[in-house]
């Protein structure tokens, strides 16, 4: 189990992310960029001190914002998303969570965006890695016709591939927890 403080935690999470999460190879990633690495935030995410981690660090990144909400794209966030409410609900902070469908629901409300997203709402809109930042925006644009404002865009993992551009361009606050580099050299972080 990592050191209970935010210091501590976030340099045990930067180790899970590096063992577990960054892949050499060749992949094609969700921009359809072809990339010598992969960064998978389920391998992390889904882990049990993973989840808490990850929750305990976007708590920390979140508690002082004033937000009512926190979500993400469908099924990529939803993990994220879970930790996150429950890390703030252990913490008393009140904080719904949410989450986008990429097409409306077939029956029922058809809905596209899911949970309690009261019109008004002040969001965090989440995900494990960003690289262009279109599937961001994806999330963005539902919950803002959804009547909620998005104050905060938080990614685990910045690839530094052009979404800090695209939503300093939009006006979106986008922070990151790690940048590519720091995951992929975790390594020689915990040796030195």
């Amino acid at each position: 189990m990592s050191e209970k403080t935010p210091t501590g935690t976030r340099r045990r999470l930067l180790s899970l992310l590096h063992e577990h999460a960054y892949k050499h190879g060749q992949f094609k990633l969700a921009s359809g960029k072809v990339s010598d690495f992969y960064f998978d935030g389920k391998k992390v995410e889904l882990k049990p001190e993973g989840a808490w981690l990850i929750g305990e660090v976007i708590y920390e990144e979140i508690k002082e914002g004033g937000f009512d909400a926190i979500g993400g794209l469908a099924v990529g966030a939803v993990p994220m998303v879970t930790s996150a409410v429950i890390s703030c609900f252990h913490h008393d902070l009140d904080i719904e969570g949410i989450f986008v469908r990429s097409q409306p629901k077939g029956h029922g409300t058809q809905q596209v965006v899911e949970g309690n997203l009261a019109e008004g709402s002040r969001v965090v809109i989440v995900d494990d890695v960003a690289t262009s930042g279109g599937s961001l925006m994806q999330a963005i644009k539902a919950v803002e016709d959804a009547g909620a404002h998005v104050g905060l865009v938080l990614v685990l993992v910045n690839r530094q591939e052009g979404a800090e551009e695209l939503f300093k361009s939009e006006g979106y606050d986008f922070r990151w927890i790690f940048t590519k580099d720091q995951v992929a050299e975790a390594d020689h972080v915990a040796a030195g």
